[in-house]
C-alpha cells in the first residue's frame, strides 16, 4: 500500500515537474525569439509550422511523459522472487531462468516488463533537469547575464549540435539512472523477502 501510494506522489510529482518546465521554456523562448530565428528543437526544424507546431510537439512529448510515467511509477509491478543474488535476481525478472544470467542484458529479454520499467522511470527522472538546462538558457540571454561562468556555459553548449546538450545529458543520465534503478528495484526484492520471512 506504502509503495503504491509513493508511486501515485513520484507520479504526480513528476509530471508537475516536467509541466512546468515546458511552460517555462515556451515562455522564455516567447520573450527571447517570438519569431523563433533562436528556436533549436530539431523537431521544430523538421516541420517548420511556427507556435502551433512548437506548442503541438510539446503538448505530444508531455502526453508521451505521462505516459512512461504513468507505467514506471504505477502500472509496473516488481515480480515477487526469492532470489537475494543480484544476477539471479536480474536474470530470473528478465528472461525468466535465475540461472540465465546475460552480462550487460545483450540479450533480448523474455519478460518487457523490467527492461520497460526501467527504461521509462530513467528517462522520467532525467528529463526536467534536462530541459531546465534550457530554460536556463534562455533565461541568461534574456538577462544578458554574461561573466566568465556564463561564458564557459555557453562555450560548452556550443560543443553540442545545434546547442541540444539537453539531449546528450539525458541520453547519458538515462544510462546512469538504469542501474539505480536496478539497484533500487534489487533492495525492494531484499526487503520484500525478509517481511514474508518475519511474517511466516
Amino acid at each position: 500500500m506504502k509503495r503504491k501510494k509513493n508511486g501515485k506522489f513520484n507520479f504526480c510529482l513528476s509530471c508537475s515537474a516536467y509541466l512546468l518546465t515546458i511552460i517555462l521554456d515556451l515562455l522564455f523562448t516567447y520573450i527571447a525569439t517570438p519569431n523563433l530565428l533562436l528556436e533549436g528543437n530539431p523537431l521544430y526544424n523538421q516541420t517548420n509550422f511556427g507556435w502551433t507546431g512548437l506548442i503541438a510537439i510539446n503538448i505530444i512529448t508531455f502526453i508521451g511523459y505521462v505516459a512512461m510515467a504513468w507505467y514506471a511509477f504505477i502500472k509496473y509491478q516488481s515480480p515477487v522472487t526469492n532470489e537475494t543474488d543480484m544476477k539471479r535476481y536480474l536474470a530470473l525478472i528478465n528472461y525468466g531462468n535465475a540461472d540465465n544470467y546475460v552480462p550487460m542484458m545483450w540479450k533480448l529479454p523474455k519478460n518487457w516488463g523490467p527492461q520497460t520499467a526501467c527504461l521509462c522511470w530513467s528517462i522520467v527522472c532525467v528529463l526536467p533537469f534536462c530541459r531546465m538546462i534550457i530554460v536556463l538558457e534562455w533565461f541568461l540571454m534574456i538577462m544578458r547575464i554574461r561573466n566568465e561562468i556564463t561564458e564557459i556555459f555557453f562555450t560548452i553548449v556550443a560543443c553540442f549540435p545545434m546547442g541540444r546538450i539537453d539531449i546528450f545529458l539525458a541520453v547519458i543520465g538515462a544510462w546512469i539512472l538504469s542501474f539505480i534503478w536496478i539497484k533500487k528495484e534489487f533492495k525492494n526484492n531484499l526487503k520484500s523477502i525478509e517481511k514474508r520471512r518475519n511474517q511466516n
